[in-house]
């Protein structure tokens, strides 16, 4: 579905991404890993299209990323940014629609469908209550499940999530991490950020450990994350534990 091949990049004077490799297959989790700085951010804009690669290609499902329209790419890829300015005073309802943007015409109305899509999303997400609330009234969790309603009324073929669980509680990142693997499970493609490594363990089917620009180790979290691997990148002690099923977990070296 995702094919990165030799892209790299460099802003003016300041942080390279050297060219990376990495393919993601339709229907799987992919994670991106790595501590701050180390690229992952940078390498995300290039997957979704807000940057152009200094060299190599990106392309989704056969297309090259930085060739396609905005709305082209819309179709194609939702996203949820890890920042979203508030800027508008929209309700929570007016915000989720935006996401059936791409498939109207320039003066065309909310359809039906429009409006059943968004309506089982809203459901869906636990957002009835908040309806017609000011996204601007909203907590960042709960501004961040809108998000993700929004993206998902797009009904793209992949979800780009820049750190999803960010400003949410425990519970809310657990139903959000589950509800991504259900959309896997309906043939979606899901990119997401994480830092939580033990989230990439159990949920990923395949991730990329960036740090200082560079590809570190890639494919299953699983077959490549060691004790000794996070001290060398993230500079942290941690002592691998194993659970009931006999996974591994990571937790702080006491």
């Amino acid at each position: 579905m995702i094919r990165i091949w030799n892209a790299g990049f460099k802003y003016p004077g300041g942080f390279v991404l050297k060219p990376v490799n990495f393919n993601i297959a339709a229907g799987s989790f992919a994670v991106l890993m790595g501590p701050n700085g180390s690229g992952k951010s940078t390498l995300f804009q290039l997957i979704n299209g807000i940057e152009k690669p200094a060299g190599g290609t990106i392309t989704v499902n056969g297309s090259e990323v930085a060739a396609l329209s905005d709305r082209e790419r819309a179709r194609m890829m939702g996203m949820v940014p890890q920042r979203s300015r508030i800027i508008f005073d929209y309700s929570v309802d007016e915000l989720v629609s935006m996401g059936r943007f791409p498939y109207q015409g320039l003066f065309a109305g909310e359809s039906a469908e429009d409006r059943a899509i968004i309506d089982q999303v809203i459901e869906r997400l636990d957002l009835n209550d908040f309806r017609d609330r000011s996204i601007k009234s909203l907590s960042g969790g709960e501004y961040q499940r809108v998000l993700l309603a929004r993206v998902l009324v797009q009904q793209t073929e992949v979800l780009l999530l820049d750190e999803p669980g960010n400003h949410l509680d425990l519970k809310h990142q657990t139903l959000l991490l589950n509800l991504l693997r259900e959309e896997v499970g309906k043939g979606k493609t899901v990119v997401a950020v994480l830092h939580d490594l033990n989230q990439a363990l159990h949920y990923a089917d395949t991730g990329l450990l960036l740090n200082d620009g560079e590809c570190v180790e890639s494919g299953h979290p699983a077959d490549f994350l060691t004790a000794g691997l996070i001290r060398d990148v993230f500079g942290v002690e941690m002592k691998e534990y194993r659970s009931a099923d006999g996974s591994v977990i990571f937790g702080l070296n006491p």
